[in-house]
């Protein structure tokens, strides 16, 4: 049997209204909504093992705040749709949670996005990896979808491998890159069981009048977008050639100022390394004439040292002689002195 039971849990609990929840292995991620009449951007975590709520940090091209958006999971990235932001604005842009990396961004697309709504629903076709949205409203005063734009709200997401190659061929869709394509709606109708509420007659009224709808409006208005789809491309690529250009011209202009450094650098090398000659020829020139002075210093040097040499052996000489001639006076005076 089903049972209810009220857990015990920890953390920061959730309070916020109208936010989308998505279960990846045992954590569930909660997702804006709105608390005190505020819309949220905040991202809780719950761990279904640890009974514990935890609010998360994210990086990437963070979602605005919004309610009523829906979440749906492929592998372990959740896909966020649509929702409501503060001031009763609509969003249709697809932004893509990695629960590995914490990590949002906003994938590039082809074909012919939803319109921008909220309270709709969105449900994964794990056969083919898509993601389908499908109903809700398009403004604050709560008017549902008609029958012919609730055809043209329902679109697959996907990579491109279940489309018709005719249509998106494989080769020309980039990596990353989500293809919306139209669903198609069976003309199928169920009995359904009396309702316990009040039916509007206005929207009843408004059902029977499309029995005979003509599908010519769906039709130009989906080929108005598609023009208006190929003029973005146009300006796009108009855009690109632009910039390309600015940019050879920036290459070029980049080319020229290298040149001119390369000739400056070379010319200032050539002058360095011409007074740098200057300076060793200068160098070489007083350093021989210094040798050769010095040459000439120690030559006169050693001739003074001979001479004084000279000079001194004369000097013992006389020294020599006057020290005999003393001698012999004094042997005189003693010959006198003994007479």
């Amino acid at each position: 049997a089903l049972t209810w039971e009220n857990l015990k849990t920890s953390g920061v609990s959730l309070r916020a209204l109208k936010h989308s929840s998505a279960a990846v292995g045992d954590n569930i991620y909660v997702f804006g909504g709105i608390l005190d009449g505020i819309v949220r951007d905040d991202l809780l975590m719950f761990n279904t093992v640890s009974m514990t709520w935890t609010p998360i940090k994210t990086s990437g091209h963070l979602p605005p705040a919004r309610c009523n958006h829906t979440f749906a999971v492929v592998s372990e990235q959740i896909y966020l749709f649509g929702g409501c932001s503060a001031d009763d604005s609509f969003y249709k842009e697809v932004h893509v949670l990695s629960t590995a990396k914490m990590k949002w961004k906003v994938p590039l697309y082809m074909g012919i996005p939803p319109a921008p709504r909220h309270g709709h629903t969105a449900f994964i076709i794990h056969s083919h990896v898509r993601v389908c949205v499908w109903g809700g409203r398009e403004g604050k005063g709560g008017r549902e979808d008609r029958e012919d734009e609730r055809r043209m709200g329902g679109c697959m997401m996907g990579d491109g491998s279940s489309l018709d190659p005719l249509i998106w061929p494989l080769s020309i869709i980039p990596a990353d890159t989500l293809i919306f394509a139209p669903t198609k709606i069976p003309n199928i109708k169920y009995e359904l069981s009396e309702s316990p509420f009040p039916i509007r007659m206005e929207a009843f009224h408004h059902v029977q009048s499309t029995d005979h709808r003509d599908f010519t409006t769906a039709r130009n208005e989906a080929l108005n977008m598609i023009h208006k789809a190929f003029a973005m491309l146009d300006e796009g690529f108009q855009k690109l050639d632009c910039e390309k250009s600015k940019l050879g011209q920036a290459a070029v202009a980049l080319q020229y100022e290298r040149e001119a450094y390369n000739t400056h650098h070379q010319k200032q090398q050539q002058e360095l390394q011409e007074m740098l000659e200057r300076h060793k020829v200068q160098n070489e020139a007083w350093l021989r004439a210094r040798a050769e002075e010095n040459d000439r210093e120690r030559k006169e040097l050693c001739k003074l040292r001979e001479e004084v040499l000279l000079e001194q052996e004369r000097l013992k000489e006389e020294q020599k002689n006057i020290q005999k001639r003393s001698e012999h006076l004094l042997s005189i005076m003693q010959q006198f002195k003994g007479m």
